[in-house]
């Protein structure tokens, strides 16, 4: 195995490992909006638009996840039987 193969390999994991932490860098910062479509809360576009544009700053991040996970979601109402 060649030198030139070796460094191939090392550049190849390189961009694996850029890929993966893109990916899960990408996954954390829109956090706030997959809780809160997973949770059906009422105020999905607010938190969507502060995650958007204000995510990049910690404390715009911690307020979309914190109010994400507020107990404000959509609730189905109890189902009446109908005689």
């Amino acid at each position: 195995m060649g030198f030139e193969t070796f460094f191939s390999i090392i550049i190849m994991f390189m961009f694996l490992g850029l890929a993966i932490g893109g990916f899960i860098a990408l996954a954390l910062y829109f956090l706030p909006i997959i809780i809160a479509a997973a949770r059906k809360h009422n105020q999905i576009l607010p938190i969507t638009l502060i995650t958007i544009f204000l995510g990049w700053t910690f404390l715009g991040w911690l307020v979309a996840t914190l109010w994400s996970l507020s107990p404000d979601v959509q609730t189905n109402p109890p189902e009446t039987k109908e005689n």
